[in-house]
């Protein structure tokens, strides 16, 4: 997968839906990936394949990091403003198999903020299906923010979240571009 050769990807991982800046670690060291679900919009025609391509880039460019690779990953999604326009039951199913039992990667927790009811629904069947008892136990719904402060200091967060980061998806993805140019990118997904 690559942004340079890829418009929808481009497209896609521009939009927001989820940030892995590498200055948000976790107080445990673990890298951090931040979702907002409610900038996924499904009904502009984007695939629950598509989705999950966004994501996969994202975790790849994780996979380059010391913090990932040493101390895991948390993910914190908040779900503030989500609608059924954003999400799709097959993002889910099609994203956990994927990564569980493929990506080298250690998920420590996963950090849902202000989750809507039916979100709740889909989610809680999706994970007693397709997660491990131990990664079950790792997923925490939250209803303040005050609550992932405990795992991330406040100052590192995006502004939205109360903290002092300002992200430019645009610029990352643009350096990705010069990254993948320059062959100064270690992937996963991309073999010489």
């Amino acid at each position: 997968m690559q942004l340079s050769k890829d418009p929808l990807l481009k497209k896609h991982v521009s939009s927001n839906v989820v940030v892995a800046p590498e200055s948000i670690v976790s107080k445990s060291g673990c890298s951090v990936i931040v979702g907002r679900l409610s900038n996924n919009d499904m009904s502009d025609g984007r695939t629950p394949e598509q989705v999950c391509r966004m994501i996969l880039y994202t975790i790849d460019r994780l996979l380059e990091r010391p913090s990932t690779r040493e101390n895991g990953v948390i993910i914190f999604h908040d779900l503030k403003g989500v609608s059924k326009n954003n999400v799709h039951p097959g993002v889910g199913k099609l994203l956990l198999g994927a990564i569980i039992g493929h990506l080298p990667i250690k998920i420590k927790g996963i950090y849902l903020l202000n989750a809507p009811f039916f979100f709740k629904g889909i989610f809680t069947v999706l994970t007693s299906v397709l997660f491990p008892k131990k990664m079950k136990q790792r997923v925490h719904y939250v209803d303040s923010i005050e609550d992932i402060y405990e795992v991330v200091d406040k100052e590192l967060l995006l502004k939205e979240h109360g903290g002092e980061l300002e992200f430019d998806a645009d610029t990352w993805v643009e350096e990705q571009i010069n990254r993948e140019k320059n062959g100064d990118l270690e992937s996963i997904f991309i073999t010489s």
